[in-house]
């Protein structure tokens, strides 16, 4: 399965990014050792990809393929027979299923939670295990 993520960066990553993701930049060819400061006011017009916080963040989102395994900023589960909801933090979708199994539980519906609090996609459910 494919999920969308967010990145953030520094903005020397988001240089390096830029130098490995695009070709030219402002017309001029960059390479790896051209970062100077005051790069970004100067010479660079944003590419779609890249993204900038009010913070000063730069972050991008990409498609990531999980497995089980592959651990999560954010997951909200329900729990199969009570429609109650257990949200955990940084792990994996294996992960939250064994930590249910030591309170004899089990799920029937995993989501991706958003930073907001809210629920995203449908990424596992008991009758078909990971969403494609």
């Amino acid at each position: 399965m494919k999920i969308k993520q967010r990145k953030y960066m520094s903005e020397k990553e988001a240089l390096h990014w830029l130098v490995d993701n695009v070709e030219v930049v402002d017309g001029i060819d960059v390479g790896c050792n051209e970062y100077v400061e005051g790069f970004f006011e100067c010479q660079f017009k944003y590419d779609e990809r890249l993204g900038w916080t009010k913070d000063g963040r730069f972050y991008i989102e990409e498609q990531v393929e999980i497995t089980e395994e592959t651990e999560m900023k954010r997951l909200v589960c329900v729990h199969s027979h009570t429609n109650n909801i257990s949200c955990y933090n940084d792990v994996s979708i294996e992960k939250a299923l064994h930590l249910a199994s030591f309170d004899k539980c089990t799920f029937k519906k995993i989501y991706l939670q958003n930073p907001d609090g809210s629920i995203c996609e449908l990424i596992w459910s008991k009758e078909r295990g990971l969403i494609d």
